[in-house]
């Protein structure tokens, strides 16, 4: 299978909270996950070469397989910071919002995450163009910037190149045995996603379960030290 490998380089602290987490709480994951590759590739399609592109970027992202390597070391910041919610009760309280405690991680990555796609050829001729226009992963503020061109790579069967991780569950990873490191549950686009679900101007809906699947991946990263308010990890 063919893959283009591209680097990025954080230039900003990473965040990004798993599907299960709450508006107030949540721990950071230490990588993006599939679903928002996808999401940032589908954005900078349309941002790039136009709405009317949309659809057919769509399809040519949906068939892609994913892998990543992960940054040398990951250290984890958590904190607590003052933020308003909706009211549940505005009208007989008088206000629209209200005032309240939420959990926040920041996670510092030190070192290049790279990122693989593999695919058909013609696949990743569209997909190419559009890796220098991933300028964040994540929560909006997560920002990365591709460091050179990418570069293509071919491998036997579909696996990915050496040394990344396939963002597939485990479970259904050809390994033999459960590899040591850290699980993370990311989310991906599902089988059942359609163009018209992914676009938030339509009143078509995303189901969790189907449109949008969660899966746990092992990350080959040890916690090294930990501390009062931060968590630091490196890479085997």
């Amino acid at each position: 299978m063919r893959w283009l490998i591209a680097r990025y380089q954080p230039v900003g602290l990473f965040s990004l909270k798993p599907g299960e987490a709450t508006s107030t709480g949540g721990k950071s994951l230490l990588v993006p996950t599939p679903f928002a590759i996808r999401t940032a590739l589908l954005d900078a399609a349309i941002r790039v070469q136009g709405v009317a592109c949309g659809p057919q970027a769509f399809e040519s992202i949906k068939a892609l397989r994913l892998a990543l390597r992960p940054s040398k070391r990951a250290a984890v910041t958590s904190l607590f910071a003052k933020v308003l919610k909706p009211e549940r009760d505005a009208d007989e309280r008088g206000r629209a919002m209200q005032k309240t405690i939420a959990f926040r991680e920041y996670v510092y990555l030190e070192g290049t995450l790279t990122l693989a796609f593999g695919g058909e050829p013609v696949c990743l001729d569209q997909v190419a163009p559009l890796l220098p226009h991933l300028t964040y992963l994540g929560k909006r503020g997560s920002f990365f910037q591709l460091l050179a061109l990418p570069e293509a790579v071919e491998t036997v069967d579909d696996e990915p190149p050496e040394g990344f991780v396939p963002l597939v569950a485990w479970n259904q990873s050809r390994q033999q045995a459960f590899p040591l490191g850290h699980i993370q549950r990311l989310d991906e686009w599902g089988a059942d996603l359609t163009y018209e679900k992914a676009n938030i101007y339509t009143s078509e809906k995303i189901q969790v379960g189907r449109d949008r699947v969660r899966m746990d991946v092992v990350l080959p990263y040890r916690l090294v030290q930990a501390g009062r308010g931060f968590t630091l990890y490196e890479c085997e």
